[in-house]
């Protein structure tokens, strides 16, 4: 299936919707970017924005929940990936559960390190005292995806999100205010949620936004349009109450996203 890089889409009707969007927001884009100065010209053209409703059909390309896995390659985790091309028209094969299961569990591991949570860290595979004692935050995270994800994933696009997401969701918990309290678990549960979104969207519009067909300052500019609407609609999301332990933040996370599902339509 290739990786980000080369992938050119899929996502059955849903992808083609969200590419078309992103194909005539880029047709509109100015020549040059603008200035940023207090002497812009008059007939200075403003950057498009994309509206919120542009990433709605990200949801549609996630199929509804399947049930919970155990653990990072767990039955109920690849239950619903189904077969390449079945009712999403080819592409990759997501679904909600999957997704919020990894992005749970890393969520779970990195709060569990900032709270001193030792007992979710442990039923992990990871110990407290050690990632407290490496000084390299990049080795932390790291850790902390492979306890979410598992092994090395196997090329797929799908793959290649959770590990993302888990990774950027790890990274946020950790850094932010960290001097100060970490972040709520709903705070943590609509990152996730932003997280799972933007990086489908990405995916499937990469081809659009590659730099050499695109200008870098236009690729730039779309994505951090993405991940500013991913972050709008993820607020937009109903949440349960959530506690510290992987399976609760990946309940709330998938909840949360099949509760945007059926309140704005994207089925």
């Amino acid at each position: 299936m290739g990786t980000k890089g080369s992938y050119t889409g899929g996502g059955g009707a849903a992808g083609n919707k969200l590419r078309k969007t992103i194909d005539d927001w880029l047709n509109e884009l100015p020549p040059t970017p603008p200035r940023i100065d207090q002497n812009l010209p008059d007939n200075q053209q403003p950057i498009p924005r994309l509206r919120p409703e542009s990433l709605l059909p990200v949801i549609g390309m996630f199929r509804p929940a399947t049930g919970h896995a155990d653990g990072p390659g767990g039955a109920g985790g690849n239950a619903g990936r189904g077969t390449p091309g079945a009712s999403h028209g080819g592409g990759a094969q997501r679904t909600t559960t999957r997704s919020a299961n990894t992005a749970g569990r890393a969520a779970a591991a990195a709060f569990g390190l900032r709270t001193g949570n030792t007992a979710v860290l442990r039923e992990l595979g990871l110990d407290y005292a050690s990632l407290r004692a490496n000084p390299d935050p990049i080795d932390v995270t790291r850790q902390i995806v492979a306890a979410a994800c598992g092994p090395l994933p196997d090329g797929t696009i799908e793959d290649e999100e959770q590990r993302v997401v888990a990774a950027m969701v790890a990274e946020w918990i950790l850094e932010s205010d960290a001097d100060g309290a970490p972040p709520s678990p709903e705070e943590v549960v609509r990152e996730a949620i932003t997280r799972i979104i933007f990086e489908a969207a990405s995916s499937e519009t990469a081809a659009r936004l590659r730099k050499g067909e695109r200008p870098e300052w236009a690729s730039e500019e779309a994505e951090r349009q993405l991940l500013e609407i991913a972050h709008a609609l993820a607020l937009r999301a109903p949440l349960s109450a959530t506690g510290p332990t992987a399976e609760e933040f990946s309940r709330a996370i998938e909840n949360g996203i099949e509760a945007m599902r059926l309140i704005q339509g994207a089925s």
